[in-house]
């Protein structure tokens, strides 16, 4: 029995408990005692964390699958420690490289990889989020996890691995060549359009009031991020450092930072993303008397509108104006809190995400689950070592996605203006 079936079996077993107790009370025409209240919540926790680990273990089990599928369609063995999951940007490089090695530099005399892709865990989604802990990218809150990433109990425990987001089950088990069967070039969702409460006390036999909460079906279209290197040494290939560090913080990085860009600025035009900053109908706050004062009506501006704000993105120069910020003339404590301690990473219980995609003067505060980065393709490194490169020696790499980001919920971002006005 693999892994993920058995954690399945355990999530449906959890869920019959809990069942099982609330049937038991409805059965007996009386509200459940403390007691069973208890068990049932703890059979539901349980039910939920089954579930949650069932799908990462699936993912996993689909990534190796794809690892392995590649390895014979380029002729070498992939285990499962190339393929699995890495965490953070440089362990994403270390995996890219040791991947490429093993279908390019084999000792054993077969054929070596001259032209090939490695598909690998994408470093655009990658899962590096601390359970229980603030989000450190915006990629971060785009996978969908801020509210876990704020409530467990786990702080500090890292994700051993995220896979991208897939439409159907059919394109993460396919081949990296053979295409997955179908899902096409775009997708669609539904965008709310109008929450408007009217739940209030009721007379028997009385009309009830109609609340209205109005839904547009919106169509998306992925789109593909993408760089290539210039020509590298093949001697490098016997440096795992010297390689792992370029592939790592040159080509994960820079395919991260683009689309971390693209989801918050986009404009929508051609190839471009339509960004939360660029999503009509988003809330806006002006400047208001200070930079924490126009913070704090932002937050406002969103609980107002029934939003609980799970991030707050800014740039760096801006999160820099806020630690900075003393007492009196600027000579006093510091507000944020004391430079020798650890930095104050929230605001009004709101965590701060620094981020350069996000320009200098403006901050997007808000609910991060009302986002979400749909992923169509995973990352995938291509290595092409032919034609001219043969004759030097070098190789080549291009790394590229395809996702897009779907704003399902405008009304849960505040776009704030953080630049003080000119004297």
């Amino acid at each position: 029995m693999s892994k993920s079936v058995e954690l399945k079996q355990k999530a449906a077993e959890a869920a019959a408990n809990a069942r099982e107790i609330a049937e038991k009370g409805e059965a007996g025409g009386r509200s459940l005692s403390a007691e069973d209240r208890a068990k049932f919540e703890a059979e539901l926790k349980s039910a939920r964390d089954y579930l949650g680990k069932y799908e990462q273990a699936k993912s996993d089990e689909g990534i190796l699958a794809q690892a392995k599928a590649l390895a014979a369609e380029v002729g070498g063995p992939v285990g499962s420690k190339s393929s699995a999951g890495p965490v953070g940007r440089k362990a994403w490089g270390q995996s890219a490289l040791k991947s490429v090695r093993e279908s390019m530099g084999r000792a054993d005399g077969s054929k070596a990889l001259v032209s090939g892709s490695v598909s690998l865990a994408n470093p655009v989604s990658q899962g590096v989020t601390p359970l229980g802990a603030a989000p450190t990218t915006v990629l971060d809150l785009l996978r969908g996890e801020s509210a876990a990433g704020m409530a467990g109990a786990d702080y500090g425990r890292e994700l051993a691995g995220y896979a991208p987001r897939y439409e159907n089950e059919g394109q993460l088990e396919a081949s990296v060549f053979g295409g997955d069967g179908g899902g096409g070039n775009t997708y669609t969702y539904l965008r709310q359009t109008v929450r408007d409460s009217k739940a209030a006390p009721v007379a028997d036999g009385a009309q009830k009031p109609t609340s209205v909460y109005s839904f547009e079906e919106v169509e998306g279209r992925y789109k593909v991020v993408a760089h290539i290197s210039e020509p590298v040494p093949l001697r490098y290939f016997h440096d795992d450092k010297a390689l792992g560090d370029f592939l790592a913080n040159e080509m994960g990085y820079g395919l991260a930072v683009a689309t971390e860009g693209q989801a918050l600025t986009g404009d929508g035009l051609g190839e471009n993303f339509t960004g939360v900053l660029e999503t009509e109908g988003i809330l806006s706050q002006a400047w208001a008397v200070d930079l924490l004062t126009t913070l704090r009506k932002a937050v406002t501006a969103l609980q107002v509108s029934g939003v609980d704000p799970s991030a707050l993105v800014l740039h760096p120069a801006d999160a820099e104006r806020l630690d900075l910020l003393r007492e009196g003339e600027g000579t006093g404590k510091y507000l944020i809190g004391d430079p020798a301690a650890d930095a104050a990473q929230a605001l009004w219980r709101v965590p701060r995400v620094p981020s350069v995609a996000v320009p200098v003067g403006t901050a997007v505060m808000g609910d991060w689950d009302g986002a979400e980065l749909t992923t169509r393709q995973e990352a995938t490194l291509h290595v092409d070592t032919g034609g001219a490169l043969f004759d030097k020696n070098q190789a080549r790499f291009r790394v590229e996605t395809r996702a897009d980001v779907a704003v399902k919920r405008p009304g849960a971002f505040v776009k704030v203006d953080v630049a003080e006005p000119a004297a």
